[in-house]
C-alpha cells in the first residue's frame, strides 16, 4: 500500500467478511460482503454481526419504502407533509410485519378494495 492510501485509510482497523444467503423469490444466491471498521478486532464477531444485521434491517424498512410505496418520487415537499406522509407509511409497514406478513405489496394488494380485511389488521 503506498503512503497516500495508507493515510486515508489509517483508522481502519478491521475488515469482516460476512458470507449471506440472499433470496430473492425463488430464486437463492450466495454472496460475500465486506465491511470495514475502525474497531479493533478485539471487538468480537457477535458485535460486528449483530451492528451489521442491525443496518441492514434499517436498509430493508427504506427499500420496501422507496420501491413499494415509491417514497423517493412523491412530489408532496412542503411543511411537515413529507414527514407526515413518511409516519403513515413506517406505521402501515409495521402493522403488516405485526401481522406476519412479509412482503408488503402484497398486504397492500389485499387490502384494496377490501376494506373489512383492512380493518382487521388494526
Amino acid at each position: 500500500m503506498n503512503e497516500l492510501n495508507k493515510e486515508k485509510w489509517k483508522s481502519v482497523n478491521s475488515i469482516i467478511e460476512v458470507e449471506r444467503i440472499v433470496k430473492i423469490k425463488e430464486k437463492i444466491t450466495k454472496e460475500i460482503a465486506y465491511f470495514i471498521s475502525d474497531l479493533k478486532p478485539e471487538t468480537g464477531a457477535k458485535y460486528f454481526f449483530e451492528s451489521i444485521r442491525s443496518h441492514w434491517q434499517i436498509e430493508s424498512f427504506h427499500y420496501i419504502k422507496d420501491k413499494t410505496f415509491l417514497e423517493d418520487a412523491w412530489k408532496v415537499k412542503t411543511k411537515n407533509a413529507p414527514a407526515n406522509y413518511s409516519i403513515i407509511r413506517n406505521l402501515a409497514i409495521n402493522i403488516f410485519r405485526h401481522h406476519g406478513y412479509e412482503c408488503v405489496q402484497e398486504v397492500i394488494e389485499k387490502c384494496a378494495n377490501n376494506v373489512g380485511f383492512m380493518m382487521s389488521l388494526l
